[in-house]
C-alpha cells in the first residue's frame, strides 16, 4: 500500500497531465465561442497609423486616433460582410439621387494583400462611408450652392459617430440607410426616379392641335399609356380625351382635354429630364429637418398649396397665391408665433419705390386714396378693408421678411397661375387656419375683426413653417406628377448636379427653363 505523501505525489501528477490534455485540445480546437468580429492584425493598425501620421486633424483622423488606429471594416483579414453591405450601398448611390462618383472605392485588396493595402482601403471605406452619411443625412450640395434665398436649419446630428458605432457592431449599412428622410414621399420618389430611368427611349412627342389628326391621337395615345394613365389597346377616343383630363388634372392643368400649349409643353418632357427632376426634388427632401414636428405648416409654391399637418394627418388644405418668376417666394424653414388680426402694412421699401413713388408723383392724394401715410419715411397702409393683408397675418420672422397673410383680392385663387404676389404667401382658407392654430370659433373671429382694432394673439406653442419648392410629386396610388419649374430652380440645381448631361427641358408657366 502507497504511503499518504505517495498518494498525494500521485494524484498531483495526475491533475496535471489532464490539464496538459485539455491545453492541448484548447489549442488545437480554439475557444467555444469566436467574437463577434475578429480583430485585424496589429500590423493593420500600424499602417493606418504611419499612414495618418502629420494628416492633420480631420474627421477620418479623429476617428481613428480614438481607437488606437484599428480598422473599422476588417475581421481578421477579410472585408466584414457589413463593410461588404455597404460597399454595394456606396456603388448604388444613383437609386437615391447621390452623384455614385463621391463615394468611389479602390479595388477591394484580397485575402493575400499587404496590410498596407488593406489599411489604405479600410481608409478609404470610411471616408466614403463618411461622406455618404452626411450627404444623405443633409445633402449632397448646400442650398446656398444654388440660390440664395434660402434659409433652411441644419439639425445637429452626429453621423460620423453615429456611423461608427454602427460599425464596430455590425450594422453600418442599416445606418446609413436609416439617414434617408423618414418623409414617406421620399420613398415614392426613389422609386418613381428608377422608372423614368428604366424607360429606355424618349416617349412619342404630340403636337398642339385643337383638333388633333389621326397621327396626333395615336401619339397622344402612346404616351399617356406610357406613364400609366392609359391602359393598352383597344383603347376608345373617349377613353383618350378622359386619360389626357386626368392627366391635366394631375398635373396642375385645366383638365379641358385639349391640346394646348401648356398641356403640350408638359407631356413633352422626356423621361430622362423628368428622372433628373426627382433626382433635385430628392435632393430638396434631404434639406428637410427629420424632425418636423406633430403640427406644422408646408407649402408647396410650385403647386401653390398650403397644408397643415397635424400627428401625420392632414388638417387643412388651402390654395395659396406666391410669389411672381421676378419676385420669388424663397426657400426657407420659420415658426409662427403669433397672428395678428387687422394687420398694418409695413411696405418694403422696394415697393414704394417701384410702384409707390411713381404713383405719389402723378397723384399727390394717392397715399390717402389707399389709406396710407408716411411715417417716418416709410410708407403704412392702415388696417381696412382695402388692406393689402387683408385682416389676418401670421407673424413668423425669418431673415426674407415672408410671412402667411389674407387678401382683399381673392380672384387671383380661382387661376391655375397663382404665381402673382411680391414674395409673401396668401392663404385661401386663412381664417379657417388662423381658428384652427388660436382655438377661436368663427363668430369670435369675425367679432375681432369688426372691432377694427390690430391685435396680435400669440400661438401657445410656435408651429413650424416649411416654405418649399416641390415640383414632382408622387402618389401611392396612380402616376407621378409634376408641377411647372416657375422659377427654374430645378433647371439651376440639374446643371449643377449633373454636369456634363444634355440640357434638361422642363415646362414652366412662362417661357421655358433650361440649365446650360
Amino acid at each position: 500500500m502507497k504511503t499518504r505523501p505517495a498518494l498525494v505525489a500521485a494524484y498531483a501528477a495526475a491533475a496535471i497531465a489532464c490539464v496538459a490534455i485539455v491545453a492541448v485540445l484548447f489549442k488545437t480546437w480554439g475557444p467555444l465561442t469566436t467574437p463577434k468580429k475578429a480583430p485585424a492584425t496589429v500590423n493593420m493598425a500600424q499602417a493606418l497609423q504611419t499612414r495618418l501620421a502629420g494628416a492633420g486633424r480631420d474627421q477620418a483622423v479623429e476617428l481613428y486616433q480614438a481607437r488606437g488606429f484599428s480598422t473599422v471594416w476588417f475581421e481578421g483579414d477579410q472585408i466584414s460582410s457589413d463593410g461588404r453591405r455597404v460597399v454595394a450601398l456606396l456603388a448604388a448611390a444613383e437609386t437615391e439621387a447621390l452623384p455614385a462618383a463621391r463615394y468611389r472605392l479602390p479595388a477591394m485588396p484580397g485575402i493575400g494583400a499587404r496590410d498596407e493595402a488593406k489599411a489604405e482601403y479600410d481608409l478609404a471605406l470610411t471616408i466614403a462611408a463618411l461622406r455618404y452619411a452626411a450627404d444623405m443625412r443633409w445633402g449632397a450640395w448646400r442650398p446656398d450652392r444654388f440660390f440664395n434665398d434660402v434659409s433652411m436649419t441644419r439639425e445637429r446630428d452626429d453621423v460620423a459617430l453615429g456611423m461608427i458605432h454602427a460599425a464596430d457592431s455590425g450594422n453600418a449599412a442599416s445606418y446609413l440607410q436609416g439617414l434617408a428622410p423618414p418623409e414617406h414621399d421620399y420613398g415614392l420618389l426613389r422609386a418613381a426616379l428608377a422608372r423614368y430611368r428604366a424607360v429606355a427611349a424618349a416617349w412619342p412627342t404630340v403636337a398642339v392641335e385643337g383638333r388633333p389628326s389621326r397621327q396626333n391621337m395615336a401619339a397622344l395615345k402612346a404616351r399617356l399609356q406610357a406613364e400609366g394613365y392609359l391602359a393598352a389597346d383597344p383603347v376608345a377616343s373617349s377613353a383618350i380625351v378622359a386619360a389626357l383630363k386626368a392627366y391635366q388634372a394631375g398635373n396642375g392643368i385645366t383638365a379641358d382635354g385639349q391640346l394646348n400649349e401648356r398641356t403640350v409643353a408638359m407631356l413633352n418632357v422626356p423621361p430622362a429630364s423628368r428622372a433628373r427632376q426627382i433626382a433635385a426634388n430628392m435632393e430638396r427632401l434631404r434639406w428637410m429637418p427629420h424632425a418636423l414636428g406633430a403640427q406644422y405648416i408646408i407649402v408647396n409654391v410650385p403647386d401653390a398649396s398650403l397644408v397643415l399637418m397635424e400627428s401625420g394627418q392632414q388638417a387643412l388644405v388651402s390654395r395659396v397665391v406666391v410669389g411672381a418668376p421676378d419676385k420669388q417666394t424663397p426657400i426657407l424653414d420659420a415658426k409662427a408665433v403669433a397672428v395678428t388680426i387687422n394687420p398694418a402694412w409695413h411696405v418694403p421699401k422696394s415697393i414704394v419705390a417701384k410702384e409707390i413713388q411713381p404713383k405719389i408723383d402723378q397723384d399727390s392724394d394717392y397715399l390717402e386714396s389707399k389709406h396710407m401715410e408716411m411715417e417716418n419715411g416709410e410708407v403704412v397702409q392702415l388696417p381696412g378693408p382695402d388692406n393689402a393683408l387683408g385682416s389676418i397675418k401670421f407673424e413668423l420672422p425669418n431673415v426674407f421678411n415672408v410671412y402667411l397673410h389674407d387678401t382683399p383680392s381673392k380672384h387671383a385663387f380661382l387661376s391655375n397661375d397663382r404665381a402673382q404676389s411680391h414674395g409673401c404667401v396668401r392663404v385661401e382658407q386663412i381664417r379657417p387656419l388662423a381658428e384652427h392654430v388660436l382655438g377661436i370659433t368663427d363668430d369670435e373671429l369675425q367679432q375681432a375683426i369688426a372691432d377694427g382694432k390690430t391685435e396680435s394673439r400669440r400661438l401657445q406653442q410656435p408651429i413650424p413653417v416649411y416654405i418649399q419648392y416641390f415640383t414632382a410629386i408622387a402618389r401611392d396610388n396612380g402616376p407621378t406628377v409634376f408641377r411647372a419649374d416657375i422659377y427654374g430652380r430645378d433647371a439651376r440645381m440639374i446643371g449643377l448636379m449633373f454636369p456634363g448631361q444634355p440640357a434638361t427641358q422642363l415646362a414652366s408657366s412662362g417661357s421655358d427653363h433650361t440649365n446650360r
